[in-house]
């Protein structure tokens, strides 16, 4: 029996997203592979991919000569970013209409807490359903939702859904939907925490259910903690609207050509720190954290992070200790294809200055 209090959360994943507005737009691209993310004789990687193409193993962040390799005779789009905005904004609309509570995580997906407006519906699988048909009726895209009593579990089920399905899990059932799944289905088990994982002897999450708190806790520390609670699908998360202030800004350049000369690295991180920067003061907010990344031709990535005194928005302090940050991580000489700026800890509340900050 599901209890009163019990929320319904739908995980909105749209299929294909560029891909699928790029044949929208196009009807003649449709059944074949389709690759967006530009040309494959230069830099770059893929953004999405149509479903034939994923047959050739073809997947978002591959870089496009590996695509072009596993595919030759895909097509290559150099995307329309600024008509998939325009496309990601209706769709959003399309959510508002049936409640306040949507949270949009990315350009392609969105949670909504549907728990006020399910009831006068059949049921939770038919709300969706309807909210399906209005995108295709509306945009002639296709979605998969997931359903469930949280986000961790709706987000799981929308990707089991994938292509153009829903997938709800009844309320009381999530640990057992996800016992038989493999652990990197559990968000946050990349490839090096599965192999850890693994050689530890867990495979599936039921693995990690049969294992008490204390236990995971000892050997895994926090980690441990946040295994235990994903693996019985719980989680307490809210659906954030879109009103809530952002908890980082950030901006990032991927180089035509590898870059190894410090002073131009600099001047290209100066560039991102200040675009960073605007978009800070237009939230209104104030950082008390710095991140930089650092990506290799090999494609190694390192992120390294900083903590202000205090939060601040001077533009002369961020940028001081984004390049006091990069000469610490980066030696020089090894030529670089990506550097990135984040900033972090934000605040939008009052702050209390102190006599350097100008």
């Amino acid at each position: 029996m599901k209890r009163m209090d019990t929320r319904t959360i739908f995980h909105i994943d749209m299929d294909a997203f560029f891909a699928s507005i790029e044949i929208a737009k196009n009807p003649s691209l449709k059944g074949k592979p389709v690759v967006v993310g530009g040309n494959p004789d230069q830099r770059g990687v893929v953004s999405t991919c149509t479903y034939e193409a994923r047959a050739y193993g073809i997947h978002s962040a591959m870089p496009l000569f590996e695509a072009k390799k596993r595919c030759p005779h895909a097509i290559f789009l150099e995307g329309d970013y600024a008509l998939y905005r325009a496309y990601a904004e209706r769709i959003t609309s399309i959510f508002q209409g049936f409640t306040e509570r949507v949270e949009v995580v990315s350009i392609d997906e969105a949670y909504m807490d549907v728990s006020a407006i399910v009831s006068p519906f059949p049921s939770a699988t038919a709300l969706a359903e309807m909210i399906r048909e209005k995108i295709k009726a509306e945009v002639n895209l296709t979605c998969s939702i997931g359903i469930a009593s949280n986000k961790l579990v709706a987000k799981i089920a929308s990707g089991l859904a994938k292509p153009n399905g829903v997938y709800e899990i009844p309320y009381g059932q999530e640990a057992a939907f996800l016992a038989p799944l493999p652990i990197q289905t559990l968000p946050g088990v990349g490839t090096k925490t599965q192999q850890h994982l693994n050689r530890d002897g867990f495979e599936s999450i039921r693995d990690i259910q049969k294992v008490p708190l204390d236990t995971l806790f000892y050997h895994y520390g926090a980690r441990g903690y946040h295994l235990f609670y994903e693996s019985q699908g719980q989680d307490k998360r809210p659906v954030i609207s879109e009103h809530q202030p952002p908890k980082s800004l950030g901006a990032e350049i991927t180089f035509d050509r590898d870059i190894d000369l410090t002073p131009l690295l600099l001047e290209n991180l100066e560039r991102l720190t200040v675009k960073t920067h605007k978009r800070l003061l237009a939230h209104n907010m104030r950082t008390q954290g710095i991140s930089i990344k650092l990506r290799y031709p090999n494609f190694r990535t390192i992120t390294r992070s900083a903590s202000l005194y205090t939060h601040t928005n001077n533009l002369i302090t961020i940028n001081n200790e984004v390049k006091k940050l990069f000469m610490a991580s980066y030696g020089g000489g090894t030529p670089l294809r990506l550097i990135g700026v984040s900033l972090e800890r934000l605040t939008d509340t009052y702050w209390q200055p102190v006599f350097w900050e100008y």
